[in-house]
Formats: C-alpha cells, sequence, structure tokens
C-alpha cells in the first residue's frame, strides 16, 4: 500500500481551522497584530507537515478581518465581517496567493512581476495589501531576484508572508531581507492527541509514524492512513532477503521506488540507527540495559533488526548509515534516485553477507 502524500499546498483555505500544535505559533502571530508592529516581510518556516500554509492563511485572513480589534485573543478571525466573507470566497481585493500546484512546480518570474504589480495599487478596503507565497522555495531565481526591490522598499502597508519549509534553498538575499518566523513543536502532546483520535492508530502506532515523520503531525497522519506498520513489515521483510542473499537489490529497489515521501530511506535510516544503538547497549556503553532499549529512537523491540545487527559488526552499519546519510542530503537533486537506491541496497547486501 503506497503512502497518500499530504502537502500544505492542498489546503483549501476556504475552510480554515487552526490544529491544536499551532496554538503557541499563533499567539506569537497575534502579538504582531496587538503591537501594532506586523513585519512588511514575514518568512515562515519549519519542514514540512506542520500545516504552516494553514496556519499562515489564517493569520492572514485574521489581518485583514474588519473586526480584528476585537479578536486579538480569539483563536481566528471574526468569520462573519465583509472582509472574512470576501477572503473566504477567494476574492479578497486586497489579498494574493500565490502557489505552485501539481503540474507545476516552480513560481516563475512573470507570477512574481503580477505580485510585486498587486503590492504597488492602491488598497481597496484601507488596511493592507497582503500577498502569501507558498512554498517560497519554489521560487526560480530570477523570480527570487525580481521580489529584491521590494522587499527593500516596501510600498506601505503591504505585508508578504512567504512560507517555507527549506529555507536553505532560498537566496541569502531573500532572506536577509525577511523577518524570521520559525515554527518549532515544543510540545508534542497535542499532535499525538490529535494524531490518535483522527487516525484510531494505537499510540505505539501513532508515536511510531510521528518519529518516522520527524515529529510532523500531517506527515504522521498520512503515513497511518496508508497503514505505515504494514509497509514497514513489508519493507523489513525485504531488507532482511537481501542480507541473506535471497533477493536481487535490483528487483528491491524498483520495488521501493513505488513508495513516495522517500518511505524507504527513512525507513532504512531507522533500522540502521536501531542496529547501531542496539550494539551500542550489547556493548554497554548505554547504562541501563533494559531502559536504554525500550528508549530506542523508533522501536521499542525488533527481533529482525537484533539478530542482524548482532551478526554485522558496527563499523560495517556505520558505512550504510554514511551512505543513507548522503541520499538524504542530496534527495533534492536531479541524481537517478533508482540508482542510489541500488546502490544501498548491493552495499547493504555485501555488508550484511560478509563474514
Amino acid at each position: 500500500m503506497a503512502v497518500k502524500n499530504k502537502t500544505e499546498s492542498q489546503v483549501n483555505y476556504h475552510t480554515l481551522q487552526l490544529y491544536p500544535w499551532q496554538l503557541n505559533d499563533w499567539h506569537r502571530l497575534l502579538r504582531y497584530q496587538d503591537s501594532g508592529k506586523i513585519p512588511h516581510a514575514l518568512l515562515i518556516n519549519g519542514k514540512a507537515g506542520l500545516a504552516k500554509f494553514e496556519l499562515t492563511m489564517l493569520w492572514a485572513k485574521s489581518v485583514l478581518c474588519d473586526a480584528n480589534a476585537e479578536t486579538i485573543n480569539a483563536n481566528t478571525a471574526c468569520n462573519h465581517c465583509p472582509s472574512c466573507e470576501l477572503f473566504n470566497a477567494g476574492t479578497h481585493p486586497d489579498f494574493k496567493l500565490l502557489q505552485t500546484n501539481e503540474d507545476v512546480k516552480t513560481i516563475k518570474i512573470d507570477q512574481v512581476r503580477e505580485v510585486v504589480e498587486f503590492l504597488s495599487l492602491t488598497r481597496a478596503r484601507g488596511k493592507a495589501r497582503l500577498v502569501v507565497i507558498n512554498p517560497a522555495e519554489a521560487m526560480t531565481v530570477s523570480a527570487a531576484n525580481s521580489l529584491l526591490k521590494t522587499l527593500e522598499e516596501p510600498p506601505e502597508n503591504t505585508i508578504l508572508l512567504l512560507v517555507c519549509s527549506n529555507p536553505g534553498f532560498l537566496p541569502a538575499t531573500i532572506r536577509s531581507r525577511c523577518q524570521n518566523f520559525a515554527i518549532k513543536l515544543t510540545d508534542m502532546q497535542p499532535a499525538r492527541q490529535w494524531l490518535s483520535e483522527t487516525s484510531g492508530k494505537s499510540p505505539d502506532e501513532v508515536e511510531f509514524a510521528l518519529k518516522l515523520a520527524e515529529n510532523a503531525p500531517l506527515t504522521g497522519l498520512g503515513y497511518l492512513e496508508a497503514d505505515i506498520a504494514q509497509i514497514h513489515d513489508d519493507l523489513l521483510t525485504d531488507w532482511q532477503m537481501l542480507a541473506s542473499g535471497k533477493a536481487k537489490s535490483v528487483k528491491i529497489a524498483e520495488k521501493w521506488l513505488k513508495q513516495p515521501d522517500n518511505i524507504p530511506i527513512k525507513l532504512v535510516y531507522s533500522w540502521i540507527v536501531d542496529m547501531i544503538r542496539h550494539h551500542s547497549i550489547l556493548a554497554g556503553n548505554s547504562g541501563d540495559r533494559d531502559i536504554e532499549q525500550n528508549a530506542l529512537l523508533y522501536y521499542k523491540d525488533n527481533i529482525i533488526l537484533n539478530e542482524l545487527a548482532e551478526r554485522i559488526p558496527a563499523k560495517r552499519l556505520y558505512g550504510i548509515y554514511d551512505k543513507v546519510l548522503d541520499i538524504i542530503r542530496f534527495g533534492h537533486t536531479s541524481l537517478n534516485m533508482q540508482l542510489q537506491l541500488e546502490s544501498l541496497l548491493i552495499q547493504w547486501s555485501l555488508v550484511a553477507q560478509s563474514r
């Protein structure tokens, strides 16, 4: 079963709602309004799967809300005034959303020029002109450069909100001209509870999905809806068969490529990390064995991984670990993923079968 990607750009902003893990960041944003000092350009960034886009759109609606002076301490804008009604209908004259779609993955210079022109126009409702760009890192170099002058000399009462999962992919000239607003989950309990209630899965399954998703709740939900536990067991069987020489690396790579979101690489990373930690526990380098065994990053206990770890020297496992990190590090490039997977699986097969 394949994992269904849940991208933030697919959020329907006509039916916006806050997620329980967003309350702290929401109140941080409301404080800008309370102080009357909203930055002209804000880089709202954090890993994918945190619902940054929905949070940003909610705040944009709150900023434009005719009654926002009365809703500073509320969870959302009033949702009833003319401004909110226009926003909900997608026809607010002072708001513009620029984003990618399934067919077009980049934001081009002509689109950004339209934004620049939009911000230069007189405000229709007298409050502010506001633009959301999502994801900002999708801008081409020329598109980003065309935004620089507006960032350096913003028109009066204009707000530019750049939503970004990978700030490092943005030119430094863009980053330096925006105020940074980093989204981080400091309390995971609201996300755990929401995932448990939404998915109906067990606490162990929820915890595993969250860890695999690097604590990104929306990504974790996608994993749970696709039955990540079954995917894990299926791929781990492949991993074990490669280790015993009962499967071909090329065939397994072809199969794994059908999984989106780099699921196989994330799982291999989790397996290697836990195998290395299992080595450390056996060597007595991690304190109380029973406590540490249950504190492994991904699994409380896994017989297959434990057996593999006990017959493969830690030094060889570190070689696989480095290989996985290279694939993760360069996963956004045009390097052929099938070749990378085949290379990783061949190396694993050789390492696991060496004596």
